[in-house]
């Protein structure tokens, strides 16, 4: 299963390899190709984040009400994001869709000859044969600048992780995650090829833009919604003015 998955993906890298022949530029290109895929699974999960954070106030109400009993807390909770259609799993959601995306990239480039062939050089500068992709941080033995590079990239891993999760995670039984993934993502990294900590890199980028979006289409949304009763109410009130100054005379 994971052999078919990296297969399409050496496909697909391949051919972007053929348009631009720099495959730092076709893993992000890559990942650029599927968030716009996954684009309406993650608005979804977005929006479903944010209304979860309008209604955190409401949610720690319930909480202190029902403190000292544990199922009526619950239950109040249960009944609460139903009547308000909040999934608490949502934002854990697109972390999933995105782990055979990970499983196959992690296996194309560690075998990149059976996927991808020997006309693609997996080096970030090939003329100066300067950062090979296909290599893990760990295992990288060479210049200082590239070992450098190498070791910033699974740091940078795990603060863009941190980043996307604290707009993912609203519901404060979950709050142990947005410390405890981007931990893991930074130990781990340090075993993945650099070529997969490059994808989640510019995937979490492209989710944080897009949940920017997001919060931006809702303000504006919002503004547009108070606009409209603001000019109702003044046709109302001007023909009691007229009456006023007609009075008056």
């Amino acid at each position: 299963m994971i052999d078919t998955i990296a297969q399409f993906f050496g496909v697909i890298i391949g051919y972007i390899y053929t348009l631009i022949p720099n495959f730092g530029a076709a893993i992000v290109i890559f990942a650029v190709l599927f968030k716009l895929v996954t684009f309406p699974l993650n608005q979804k999960q977005l929006q479903s984040s944010k209304k979860m954070q309008e209604l955190n106030p409401e949610m720690k109400r319930i909480q202190q009400k029902y403190k000292n009993d544990k199922e009526k807390q619950n239950q109040a909770m249960m009944e609460f994001m139903q009547k308000h259609k909040i999934n608490p799993m949502a934002g854990c959601l697109p972390l999933l869709v995105q782990l055979p995306i990970l499983y196959g990239i992690f296996r194309l480039l560690r075998d990149t000859g059976s996927f991808l062939g020997d006309t693609i050089n997996t080096f970030l500068l090939p003329s100066l044969q300067f950062l090979d992709l296909s290599i893990a941080p760990s295992k990288f033995q060479g210049d200082m600048v590239q070992q450098v590079i190498f070791y910033s990239l699974p740091i940078i891993s795990g603060l863009t992780t941190y980043l996307y999760q604290k707009t993912a995670i609203t519901d404060p039984s979950q709050k142990m995650m947005l410390y405890a993934m981007p931990a893991m993502f930074v130990f781990f990294s340090f075993q993945f090829p650099a070529g997969l900590i490059v994808y989640w890199i510019t995937n979490n980028l492209l989710t944080m833009g897009q949940h920017q979006l997001v919060v931006r289409m809702d303000e504006e949304n919002r503004s547009e919604t108070k606009v409209e009763p603001a000019a109702g109410n003044k046709q109302k009130r001007s023909p009691k003015v007229k009456k006023g100054a007609k009075g008056e005379r």
